[in-house]
């Protein structure tokens, strides 16, 4: 709660227009009910998977999906204030409690049996996408994580890739003078290109040699499950099982 003390409106202004666009005021009624919506939605705009799909580069995606995480966290810290005014009204529940005693007793039982067991499969069809996953995006739409623990997780995954041109280096593909020429021709473009396109563009490396960095360079960041496991969102047994899960959600829509 310290840091919503902390806050200043232009903080405040400029994480809602990440989330909400240019017109976004602060005193505007009704942001904090549609905050959680547009979090989604501007996450899934920005997710740097669909790189391929927009013709942005994904580098470019990936830093505006880590901001529109950052500006949630500022506008999450300012609704929470507003909870405990709304959390009276739910006072009516005592009235309920006489029910207990009877019908609860009679419905326990019920969903005891089998359909426990029944439910992860007959869930997943129904709340799945109709489409093969990756791991995160398996686990948050089988309630396992939350959302931002998924947006979370996605940008600590790339964060974990070491740099291509550190990588091109140590391979002896290129030198430290190329990786700063290169750099520099970057920047000159004016609009952010990824850098194994411009090496490649002007000649540093060849599309072979940048395949097998990009290669070495997804091998060398750590897997994603291990941020969950790591932030005890989910056990090592449990991930094992997800996974396997995951592979049969997945083999519906091979090919």
């Amino acid at each position: 709660m310290a840091r919503t003390i902390e806050l200043s409106l232009e903080e405040v202004v400029a994480a809602g227009r990440v989330l909400f666009g240019p017109g976004f005021a602060a005193d505007r009624a009704g942001w904090r009910e549609e905050l959680k919506a547009a979090y989604r939605r501007r996450a899934l705009e920005t997710h740097p998977d669909r790189a391929g799909a927009t013709g942005r580069p994904e580098h470019e995606l990936a830093r505006e999906f880590r901001a529109v995480a950052d500006a949630y966290r500022v506008l999450s810290a300012l609704r929470g204030p507003a909870a405990p005014a709304r959390a009276r009204p739910p006072r009516p529940a005592p009235a309920r409690a006489p029910r207990r005693s009877a019908p609860t007793a009679r419905t326990a039982p019920t969903p005891r049996p089998a359909p426990a067991a029944r439910a992860a499969p007959a869930a997943d069809p129904a709340g799945m996408p109709r489409r093969r996953l990756r791991l995160a995006e398996f686990l948050f739409h089988a309630g396992v994580i939350p959302w931002t623990a998924f947006v979370e997780a996605v940008a600590w995954q790339r964060a974990q890739r070491p740099p291509l041109g550190r990588l091109a280096v140590d391979w002896g593909f290129l030198r430290p003078a190329d990786v700063a020429r290169i750099l520099e021709l970057r920047r000159a473009g004016g609009r952010a290109v990824p850098f194994g396109e411009v090496a490649v563009r002007h000649g540093y490396l060849t599309s072979f040699q940048l395949l097998a960095l990009l290669g070495r360079q997804l091998r060398q960041q750590r897997r994603i499950g291990e941020y969950f496991v790591e932030r005890g969102l989910v056990t090592p047994a449990a991930l094992d099982e997800l996974r396997r899960r995951m592979a049969l959600h997945n083999a519906r829509f091979a090919g």
